[in-house]
């Protein structure tokens, strides 16, 4: 492959600077060859400069003539390289030593480029300005856990799209919450619509609680709750009439005796069950299906929550999630359960993890952070919003997707939250185009600069052309009135 310059100054065994042709572009990958070693770089960073005019030059007329005069051979190109892995080593270690100046710094080829990045089973795009495919592991994406970040507008869906539609071929079973209903009105094939219902006999006393805003400091509350919902379900399992759960509850409740203390906080427990039941009537249906039994394998399965509001949806998120971490642990025990692994995807996960307040789904997607990977259930977290995401949640996601975020603060919280992307990587973030992201963690061997593919279909999220929609909502009016004229006349 062709040379684009040569390493100068001092370099360690992360880092080190070349004076490079304009050929040497930000996000490529170099090859440098020394001391017996072919060791693979990341362009970080690039500047431009000039020998002759520099950064205090104060007089327009001399620049004018300067640069008339001077040529291209004033300027130079300075990049600063990250050194990734030394090929030489069967394991792509870190080289344990630096380059030294006047190594020679060229392009990386496709045959070098193939082995490390094409080796996994999910294909979700080409290393940029190649055509060097870039392939998942899917072993570590159904065992470890991802976080996709971005900006609003830089490809968050398109690329859940494509890892669940590969997922999908593959084989695999991937769910997903779709908070604005982008993959319900897809063109995602094959795919597998969830209706968002909740068999009410399948929630636990504690999530029964947590949605009728029962707090943990309210302890005689708790304790009468729990006392009403087991003597609930043994009720249930005697009566054929199971339609109204809430009503069967108030029924338990009102035969309770007990002190002035306990009566007053039946009271108050009556009242938040009514409230229950009215808030949460839409999702509640004592005919659902348990949640794992919705699941199918080798399709894209998702969850239509765009018609609830967010109280309900975290419910709906925090109850699948549980189900499917409690039927996997059966099946490990060998005591029936779910039979295979799930990939779980949050869309909007700063709404049901976010960083300071405290939800349902918050609480068991902690779990399954901590604990899926043992069982076979990964979790996905999709965000424009970084900061505003739990950071130990953040922190457990070993892979990352990250794709063009500007803001500071993202940023630096990007950077604390992970172990894999490093300061120099998180500064090239600003940089990318729409649909390029860095690809962190054991799903790639080393960082991966990607074009994502773009998804073949539409998304039911993508931004609204507003023309078209104006013009038809336009002659949609114009024939309604000629309707009515002419309805006029006929009078």
């Amino acid at each position: 492959m062709e040379e684009v310059g040569y390493i100068i100054g001092e370099s360690t065994t992360l880092y080190a600077t070349a004076l490079v042709t304009p050929k040497a572009r930000m996000g490529s990958y170099v090859i440098l060859e020394y001391d017996d070693k072919k060791v693979l770089a990341l362009i970080t960073s690039v500047t431009r400069g000039s020998r002759i005019i520099g950064g205090d030059f104060s007089d327009l007329d001399a620049l004018k003539r300067i640069t008339a005069f001077s040529g291209e051979d004033a300027e130079y190109v300075r990049a600063s390289l990250k050194l990734l892995a030394d090929l030489t080593s069967p394991s792509l270690e870190q080289p344990d030593l630096p380059p030294k100046p006047g190594t020679k710094v060229r392009l990386a080829g496709e045959e070098e480029l193939s082995p490390i990045f094409s080796s996994g089973e999910i294909e979700v795009g080409q290393i940029v300005r190649t055509k060097v495919p870039v392939r998942l592991s899917l072993n570590y994406l159904a065992t470890r856990h991802l976080a996709i970040l971005a900006a609003t507008g830089s490809g968050k869906s398109n690329t859940v799209a494509v890892i669940a539609s590969e997922v999908a071929k593959n084989g695999g079973v991937i769910l997903v919450f779709d908070f604005h209903g982008e993959y319900v009105g897809s063109d995602l094939k094959p795919v597998n619509v969830i209706e968002p219902r909740l068999n009410p006999y399948k929630l636990s006393a504690d999530e029964l609680a947590a949605m009728m805003d029962i707090r943990e400091n309210a302890s005689t509350q708790l304790r009468i709750l729990r006392k009403v919902y087991e003597e609930t379900m043994k009720k249930a399992k005697e009566t054929e009439d199971k339609s109204s759960f809430t009503q069967l509850l108030i029924d338990t409740a009102s035969q309770v005796n007990g002190t002035k203390e306990d009566k007053k906080a039946l009271n108050s427990v009556i009242l938040k069950l009514e409230d229950f039941e009215r808030r949460y009537s839409r999702v509640l249906s004592w005919e659902a299906k348990d949640v794992v039994e919705n699941l199918s394998l080798g399709k894209m399965n998702v969850v239509d929550l765009q018609r609830l509001d967010e109280s309900v949806m975290d419910a709906l998120i925090s109850h699948y999630l549980r189900r499917i971490l409690e039927e996997r642990k059966r099946a490990k025990r060998g005591d029936g359960g779910l039979g295979y692994p799930v990939i779980c995807v949050i869309e909007e996960a700063h709404v049901f993890i976010p960083k300071e307040e405290r939800t349902l789904t918050k609480y068991w997607a902690s779990r399954v952070a901590k604990e899926g990977r043992k069982f076979g259930v990964s979790l996905f977290i999709v965000s424009q919003r970084p900061k505003g995401l739990d950071e130990n949640i953040l922190s457990q996601m070993t892979n990352k997707i990250v794709m063009k975020i500007v803001e500071p603060k993202d940023k630096a919280y990007i950077l604390e939250s992970s172990d894999n992307l490093s300061e120099d990587l998180v500064e090239q973030l600003p940089s990318l185009n729409v649909g390029q992201a860095i690809i962190v963690g054991k799903v790639v061997k080393i960082p991966a600069v990607t074009q994502i593919k773009k998804f073949q279909g539409e998304l039911g999220g993508a931004d609204p052309d507003v023309i078209s929609e104006w013009k038809r909502a336009s002659e949609e009016s114009s024939r309604r009135m000629e309707i009515g004229r002419d309805l006029m006349e006929i009078g």
